[in-house]
């Protein structure tokens, strides 16, 4: 909500908001900061920094390929990705194969499972758990699907060492 380079809920690029949270200095808690997004309407940003950051992004990387992302993601990860979810609405369960290819949405793979006989990438939405498979979509391994090499990225995050207002 506070990142205006971006577009809300209408969309927008994790690298810009990475830099969005470098200028800050950090991310709050939810209790300091919470949620006022939902339902397609972004909540509002509130340009106080009363609040201490709890965690700070050091730096953020860009992976190349879809192998590049499952060593990651099995080794590390979550990856944030920017992808087609145009023909999402409907989705209710198994593996997406077919997708298009007009980025215009933000999402984050959590898990990936090759030895599935349709291997596939597990993906977590932002719209609720009434969505699809409790809030997450399976896609194919292995053909790009829904354009999700677009920009995939992962962050180095730290515990924010001093609190705002040296306290």
């Amino acid at each position: 909500s506070c990142d205006t380079d971006d577009s809300g809920c209408n969309g927008g690029w994790p690298t810009n908001a990475y830099e969005w949270i470098e200028s800050y200095g950090g991310l709050v808690t939810e209790d300091d900061y919470p949620y006022t997004s939902s339902s397609g309407t972004t909540g509002t940003c509130s340009s106080s920094k009363e609040a201490s950051p709890v965690i700070t992004l050091t730096k953020y990387y860009q992976l190349s390929s879809e192998s590049d992302m499952a060593a990651h993601a099995v080794s590390t990860g979550p990856i944030a990705i920017a992808l087609d979810a145009s023909e999402w609405n409907s989705y209710t369960g198994g593996v997406v194969t077919s997708c298009g290819t007009d980025v215009d949405h933000a999402v984050q793979i959590v898990g990936i499972d090759t030895g599935a006989s349709t291997p596939y990438w597990k993906v977590r939405n932002s719209w609720g758990t009434s969505w699809g498979e409790s809030g997450f979509i399976r896609l194919e391994y292995g053909t790009d699907m829904c354009a999700l090499t677009t920009s995939p990225t992962y962050v180095d995050a730290a515990k924010a060492q001093t609190p705002r207002g040296g306290g």
